[in-house]
Order: structure tokens, then sequence, then C-alpha cells
């Protein structure tokens, strides 16, 4: 797989690297001044640091955008390359800022925004220190530079022609609008793009949201919605989206993806509260819903560490009327007891509880 990351190009800068710079959760340092495209190092790049929360650094590098073009050839086979590696489930942090400097360099400078917005949008969902208010305000320096004629341009190093600079205007108000949930006002703005677009590209997700959020067709585009979930395999806003529109278990299961990949994310707390009335409690009581995944992982970190009272955090789930994950939970602790110090564990907070949490406690304490 291609390394992925956001080369910083020293012929000019566009809309595209604008937005991403100005978002400052992305910026090396939050207060960095906005660099003019001579004060820029060719050999400096944004990218996400492994194993940090919302970490983006600058670099050294030899890979990134020029890498991507220099294994393809060109910029149609290195976006290809991009867009299949998604499809294979194996989205990683930088891919979208990548994908942006080679649709700049091809001109393509619509489509440059939108993908600056696809990883600043894949940060945000999962909690990863870009905030709302940040992507707004990047999106808000891309409008307010271009919507005054650019007049300012040439000394930003953003000069571009008319018909670039209408793209990227439109772009940025199309993301804007979808970033605020101004659905029919993105949708229509997204439409306007010349773009020649792959059936589950990016732009083509957006307006699927858009148009489930009007209410337009919800069953057709359902259908449609299903089909591209291979590509966004790793967006929590993916998932939340279509746990909005599903129904029965398919919500259920994009609910509960949702949560798994960002349990501490923006859509977690409306994906529980999904999660719970799908299996017949109340949306309020998804506080207290956890999923099979982050049941198994408290388990996990309780034996590992010998600590019983980890499991603690479970006591709100054991505490709900019958469901599918408090029934799970029930059955995996069970299987603790064979430990002496779990079981005497489970029996004096068993005696300390009340209600369904000591009726449970006291059957898991029994083995």
């Amino acid at each position: 797989m291609m390394n992925s990351c956001f080369l910083l190009k020293k012929t000019g800068l566009g809309p595209a690297i604008l937005l991403c710079l100005t978002a400052a959760a992305c910026l090396p340092g939050k207060n960095q001044e906005i660099l003019p495209e001579q004060r820029i190092a060719e050999t400096e790049i944004l990218s996400a640091a492994p194993g940090k929360t919302g970490a983006y650094t600058v670099i050294p590098a030899e890979t990134g955008a020029y890498a991507a073009l220099g294994e393809t050839g060109t910029y149609t086979e290195a976006l290809e390359e991009l867009a299949e590696t998604e499809r294979s489930g194996g989205f990683s942090p930088g891919m979208g800022f990548t994908e942006s400097m080679l649709r700049e360099w091809s001109g393509d400078y619509g489509g440059a925004v939108i993908a600056a917005y696809k990883e600043l949008s894949w940060a945000y969902g999962c909690g990863a220190g870009v905030t709302k208010d940040d992507m707004t305000e990047g999106l808000g320096k891309v409008l307010s530079l271009y919507e005054s004629g650019g007049e300012n341009s040439a000394q930003d190093g953003l000069s571009l022609g008319e018909e670039a600079r209408t793209q990227a205007l439109i772009a940025a108000r199309g993301v804007l609008a979808f970033h605020n949930g101004s659905w029919t006002e993105a949708r229509l703005s997204l439409e306007g793009l010349a773009v020649e677009d792959e059936p589950d590209s990016f732009v083509q997700w957006m307006s699927l949201v858009c148009r489930l959020e009007e209410g337009e067709g919800v069953r057709q585009l359902l259908a449609a919605y299903g089909a591209i979930r291979a590509r966004y395999d790793r967006f929590p806003e993916y998932w939340y989206r279509g746990a909005r529109h599903f129904s029965g278990n398919i919500r259920g299961e994009y609910a509960e993806r949702c949560i798994n990949l960002a349990p501490q994310g923006p859509f977690a707390e409306d994906c529980r509260g999904i999660l719970a009335e799908t299996v017949g409690l109340s949306f309020d009581e998804g506080n207290s819903i956890k999923t099979r995944a982050e049941i198994e992982e408290s388990i996990i970190r309780s034996v590992a560490s010998g600590t019983p009272e980890v499991l603690t955090e479970l006591f709100a789930l054991l505490s709900l009327q019958d469901n599918p994950f408090t029934l799970y939970t029930a059955g995996a602790l069970r299987a603790l007891v064979i430990q002496e110090d779990f079981r005497n564990w489970f029996v004096r907070e068993a005696a300390q509880a009340s209600g369904r949490l000591a009726e449970r406690l006291l059957y898991i304490s029994r083995g």
C-alpha cells in the first residue's frame, strides 16, 4: 500500500491546501501562521502520527502524493489506486489529503476541496482532535477568499483561473452546508460540481446523505447507500447516517459499527440511543448500552490486570431490563467465577447492590 500524506506543493497553494491548513487541529501548532507558498519547504508534509489522538505533524518525507504519482505514472492511475485501497477497507489517515493534492495538481479544484473535507470529516467522526468549529473555520476562510473575487489570492499564493475558483467555491459551499446540516443547500451545490465521478465517491456519499435526510425516496436510496459500504468501512459518519435511516437488524448493525469505530466520537451517543431502541429499550437508556466489542474489551482488561473492579463499568448495562447486550454481558461474566477472586468480588457487590443489578450479580456469582 502506498504511504499516504499531504504534501505541501511549492508551485502554489490551492483552496484544498488552504482548507487543510486553516483547520486548527491539523496544524503542527495550534497557533501557527498560514505560511505563504515561498516559505513552505517541498520536503514538508502534514501526516497523521499513528497512535496519537488528533496528532497531525509536519515531518520530512519522500513519500505521499509525489510517491503515489511515482508509483503509478499518472494522476488518474494514482487516484484509482487510492480508491481501490479505500474499497478494500484500507483507508488510513492522510489518504484524503493525498487525494486532495492529486486532484489539485490535475486541475480538479472542486474535487480537491471535497477530498480535503473527507480527511477532516473522518478525523472529526473519529474524535481525533478536529472539532466542528475547526472545520467551519477552515471552510469559512476558503469562502471568504474566493467569494471576494480572489483579490487577496496573489499575496496568499492562491492564484487560480476563474473556472477553477468557481469549482472550489461550489465545493466549499457544498461541504459547509453539509457540515451544518443544510441538506437541500448542500445537495444543490454538490450537483453543480463539474466532476467525472465514481458511483461510490465521497461526493456521491454526501449526495445520498442529503437526499436521505431530506426524506426523498428512502427505500431506493438505502439500496444505493448499502452498496457503497465497503469504501466507507472506517468512517463513523457513514455508519451513523445509515443507522438513522435503516430499520431492524441493519439499523442496529450500523449503530454498533459506528460506536466500535469511535466510542468517544461525536456520533456515538446518538448511536447508543439507536441501538437501545433496536432492542426494545428507550433512546435515553442508550446511555447505559455498550456494544459486544466494548463488553469484551472491559472483560479482557479486567482479567489481564487481575482487577475485578474494572467490571463496574458494566453495571449500568447489567441494570437494564432484559436485552441482548445485558444478557450477553451476564453470560460472559459468569465464565469469570472460576477464579476465586472474581467470584468473591461478585458476591460482595451483589450484597451491596439492589434491584436488577443485585439479581444479576448474584446470578453471575453462582457460575
